[in-house]
């Protein structure tokens, strides 16, 4: 092992003002129970219960790589998917609480396994994630070099297991505690004290004890050396300490050592934390200290903020101060009990008289109700809610420029052969305002950014005219640049719509920086909606194997306990990335869990739950249930003023399903109309998507140009699905007419498609390169040996063969010979597969003697 000092006995080796990702390497046979001793102090740091995960090393599987991921799993996935399924494990594990992973036996780690511990540290260090390295004999076995490597980063400890206080001395018991406190009261009261406290320091102790401070100071050492006192002591004090103590006593000292803390000049945060356990707040300094605290901590700990506010307004729930305050700071926690709050202060008869109150909570309420779907998200109502956003800010020159009216939804194209359009939602047919407001936007108030991520996302939806593109864009930047929006919610808005604008990468980058932003401030609807964005964004970019990845972390977020206005964007992501890898089944059965839920309240989920649906119907083999969705998603776009071209591709696949269903007429239509969509929101992604269109609904003479157009234009974009499809069809096109080019098509559109992880692009890559191989394959045979080869395969003798040829019957033999060479097959059976059309039927069975 590297040089390292390890810690001395009863330490700790996590400690506890550390919150984020950790490793610990304990050499030496550990003390009993030291492993639940950690994992004990993990979940006194986190405030919530560790689930610890055990596995052992063995020496026979020390050079089999990853085999102690295997093991961890339980299963044996393929070897380029083992770190991502032991990666999904374990957030998964992390979203719902502290995780201790425990590797016995370390020595004979695989090398795999240690590698991906450090990737794993690096990826979840601001996640509750202590993975304990176990090395009885003190020296790495076969993998010595990684763990060194490991052993010196900055997120690892090295501690000697030996001197680990067991578990069971980290929590005395009752009966101990009442043995001590007969013999030794002082020493338990200075241990209480400092229990309270959550502090070592003899004057402080001392002061609440009741001693002096030398005398504090020794009984404080041995608290420690009795195991009575952890150092450090965790945040959240030591319950055990206090549990024995009667309640009005332990609210008593509690009390009491807040005070001491304030008088002390502490940190408000620290003194607040005794306060959150009182009875009742019947001093002054009380709600000063807990009003202090909140605002300390509403930009950095949002999570603790509410706690103080939560504990105010349980005070007075007539402070309308206190409870706008709890309102905001819950926005992006938990959005529907801010909206409950701002209900009760903006309704009638309103909750409070303060009129600057009421009018911040009707602009919060009429965002919040957004967030959580309780109004709907249309072009028209966001507009609507641009004018209510609007009265009242008239006391400045807008920084914003002017958005013009949009103008009419395009119609979508039917004809007589296309499937009629089911009825729309309600939620969703309210018709297009003929005029946008002027909303002047400032952005140095929180709610004027949010109402300027609201105008760029109304601009970007409705694509009303090509420089609606321009201006939606730099809305987008203003609310990214323009410092730390009021909600996540904004934030994502923008990226939104710069993804839409085919700026995915700076989408992409926003959307990560929210959800890591989110978690670290424990902002769980944030960090779910961020993350449920960004999968969909990594989706629409092809981006398949990545896409599935984070909507599987976005889902189980949203499934996770205590999540409030849950988004159903995450499963809806999901379901469509499987359905790119080919996984129809699992695809089907995340489609399935969202029946029951109304989803037609949001224009995001409603529409691309029914593109899910149809790609489903459609890899199943069923083009006319899938186009009646398809024809349903694109009526409900119209009905609902969207007309962006990339929000959803409904309508490049409605022209594949056309084509296929042999209605060419309508499939030309269908690519007409997405011809105009492009031309209004002017992109290389929309641009080549039309193109894409036209060239799979044009004639065998013109297609090919159009394709290859299409598959140029796709490069320069970010939507590598596309791009690979596009490449697909073009090579497939070249085929039909036996041009060279076809294979270096389907090649590239393999490439992408295997980087991607676009499984099911990427198999009929592969099918349709087989042919091309076939056909240079059977080109290699001459003139003379193709027609012995296709009468043999149908069935014919080899004296059948030479007189219908007039040839000898030895020649018959020579070409088969060759045939059988030049294809690699060992006999006339192996040629039905390269002559299927010439096959013998089964009628013809071949006489007994007959020569093969």
């Amino acid at each position: 092992m590297p040089a390292a000092t390890p810690r001395g006995p009863s330490a700790c080796p996590v400690r506890g003002e550390h919150r984020g990702a950790r490793c610990v390497v304990m050499l030496g046979s550990p003390a009993r129970g030291s492993v639940d001793a950690i994992a004990r102090h993990v979940s006194v740091t986190y405030g919530r219960e560790a689930n610890v995960r055990r596995v052992g090393c063995r020496r026979e599987a020390a050079g089999t790589e990853h085999a102690v991921l295997r093991r961890l799993l339980g299963t044996s996935p393929p070897g380029h998917e083992i770190c991502y399924a032991t990666h999904s494990l374990v957030c998964g594990l992390l979203a719902r609480g502290p995780l201790v992973l425990a590797i016995g036996d370390a020595q004979w780690c695989d090398e795999g396994t240690l590698r991906f511990i450090d990737q794993l540290m690096r990826a979840t260090y601001r996640q509750p994630l202590t993975v304990l390295l176990h090395l009885p004999l003190g020296l790495p076995g076969p993998a010595a070099a990684a763990f060194h490597e490991l052993a010196t980063r900055d997120y690892c400890t090295v501690v000697d297991a030996a001197g680990l206080r067991p578990a069971d001395t980290a929590r005395p018991a009752a009966e101990d505690l009442a043995e001590l406190a007969r013999r030794e009261p002082r020493l338990l009261e200075v241990a209480r004290a400092a229990a309270a406290l959550g502090s070592t320091d003899p004057d402080l102790v001392g002061a609440l004890a009741g001693l002096p401070s030398k005398a504090t100071g020794r009984l404080l050492e041995g608290a420690e050396a009795r195991g009575l006192l952890p150092g450090p002591l965790p945040a959240h004090g030591i319950p055990s300490l206090l549990d024995t103590l009667p309640e009005a006593e332990r609210e008593r000292m509690r009390a009491q050592a807040a005070e001491i803390l304030n008088d002390a000049a502490k940190p408000a945060e620290q003194v607040a934390d005794l306060l959150l356990e009182q009875s009742t707040l019947d001093r002054s300094w009380m709600r000063a200290v807990l009003k202090e605290a909140a605002a300390a901590a509403r930009h950095d700990r949002p999570a603790a903020a509410v706690s103080y506010l939560t504990r105010l307004h349980a005070a007075d729930a007539d402070d309308a101060a206190v409870r706008i305050d709890l309102a905001t700071a819950l926005v992006d926690i938990d959005p529907l009990a801010a909206r409950e709050h701002l209900v009760h202060l903006a309704g009638t008869p309103p909750g409070t008289d303060d009129p600057l109150v009421r009018a911040h909570a009707a602009d919060l309420l009429l965002l919040t109700s957004l967030m959580v779907h309780a109004s709907p998200d249309t072009p028209a109502a966001l507009d609507a809610l641009l004018r209510e956003l609007g009265p009242g800010r008239q006391d400045g020159p807008p920084t914003g420029r002017a958005q013009r009216a949009p103008a009419p939804a395009l119609a979508v194209p039917t004809a007589s052969a296309v499937s009629p359009v089911p009825a729309i939602p309600a939620a969703l047919t309210s018709p297009a305002s003929p005029t946008s407001s002027t909303v002047p936007v400032f952005t140095d108030r929180p709610t004027e950014r949010m109402a300027l991520a609201v105008r760029a996302l109304r601009t970007a939806l409705t694509a009303s005219e090509p420089e609606a593109r321009e201006t939606a864009v730099a809305d987008a930047r203003q609310v990214l640049w323009s410092g730390r929006p009021h909600t996540a919610w904004a934030r994502v808005a923008a990226a939104q719509v710069l993804a839409l604008a085919d700026d995915t990468a700076t989408a992409l980058d926003q959307l990560q920086r929210t959800v890591a932003d989110s978690a670290e401030r424990e902002e769980m609807w944030a960090e779910c909606h961020a993350a449920s964005a960004r999968a969909l964004v990594l989706l629409e970019s092809g981006q398949a194997a990545e896409a599935a990845e984070a909507a599987s972390a976005a889902s189980r977020l949203s499934e996770g306990e205590g999540a409030s206005g849950r988004s159903r964007l995450a499963s809806i992501a999901l379901a469509r990335a499987l359905v790119a890898r080919g996984d129809l089944d699992r695809a089907q059965e995340v489609l399935l869990r969202l029946d029951g839920r109304r989803l037609d309240d949001c224009v995001w989920e409603y529409h691309h739950h029914l593109t899910a649906l149809a790609l489903v119907e459609r890899d199943r083999g069923r083009p006319e249930q899938a186009l009646r969705l398809l024809e349903r998603c694109g009526a409900s776009l119209a009905a609902a003023g969207v007309g962006n071209p990339v929000f959803t591709l409904w309508w490049v696949h409605s022209t594949e399903l056309l084509m296929r269903l042999g209605r060419p007429g309508a499939a030309v239509q269908r690519a007409e109309f997405g011809r105009q969509l492009a031309e209004q929101w002017p992109t290389a992604r929309s641009t080549g998507l039309s193109l894409l269109a036209r060239g799979v609904s044009a004639d065998p003479a013109g297609c090919v140009e159009l394709l290859t157009e299409s598959a140029r234009v796709l490069a320069q974009s970010s939507d590598r699905q596309s791009q690979a499809l596009a490449e697909l069809r073009l090579g497939k096109a070249l085929l039909l007419r036996s041009d060279r080019g076809a294979h270096s098509r389907l090649r590239a559109a393999l490439a992408i498609a295997v980087r991607c992880g676009l499984t099911s692009v990427a198999e009929q890559a592969r099918c349709a390169l087989r042919s091309v191989e076939g056909r240079n394959t059977l080109a290699a045979l001459s003139h003379a040996e193709r027609p012995v080869a296709e009468m043999a395969a149908s069935g014919k003798s080899n004296r059948a063969i030479a007189d219908a040829l007039c040839l000898t019957v030895r020649t018959v033999e020579y070409h088969l010979t060759n045939v059988y060479r030049k294809l690699g097959v060992p006999g006339r059976a192996g040629l039905a597969k390269w002559f299927p059309a010439h096959g013998p039927r089964p009628a013809q069975a071949r006489a007994l003697g007959q020569t093969r």
